[in-house]
């Protein structure tokens, strides 16, 4: 009788365990819901299928993308900018706020978003920024370069009529 007993709670035991695990693990594996913003701004020179007239180019974007769950009516604001606005954005899809013109020059972007869900607010806002000005390298002896309007940063060598590295 006592083996019996041994036996009999051993498999309760084991039982337990084996369904504490699989209750604990199952929320460790779904997604927390989020709405997540991310963002840049970046000088480029050059990309594929760019004419050469408007090869160096300054970039901004925001990005918000739905995680773990489909969230209603979601708002992408640009402060003081462009607005996007979605009725459902579901889980993985993403609304995009993106601006590119010629020219590099100091520039930033800032935004946030929200929806009908509460959730992490913690990444719904943010803000981002380049400091640096970068005169074509092929125009090296532009009439503005050094012109009186300010300094202009960017690459090349401390060359007369190239702009100069900062810190050299």
């Amino acid at each position: 009788m006592k083996s019996f007993k041994r036996t009999v709670a051993g498999v309760l035991v084991a039982a337990g365990v084996a369904a504490g695990s699989l209750v604990g693990t199952a929320p460790a594996q779904a997604e927390v819901p989020n709405l997540r913003l991310t963002g840049n701004v970046a000088c480029q020179f050059g990309a594929a299928g760019t004419e050469w007239k408007n090869a160096w180019s300054m970039t901004r974007h925001i990005r918000v993308t739905a995680y773990g769950a489909d969230f209603p009516n979601v708002t992408l604001q640009e402060i003081n900018g462009a607005r996007k606005f979605a009725k459902t954005l579901k889980r993985g899809q993403f609304l995009e706020i993106r601006t590119t013109w010629f020219g590099c020059f100091p520039s930033s972007i800032s935004g946030y978003t929200i929806s009908d869900y509460a959730e992490n607010l913690t990444d719904n806002a943010g803000f981002w920024w380049n400091l640096r000005r970068i005169e074509n390298p092929f125009n090296r002896f532009s009439p503005s370069t050094g012109s009186a309007g300010g300094s202009s940063t960017g690459g090349g060598v401390n060359v007369a009529g190239s702009p100069a590295i900062p810190g050299r």
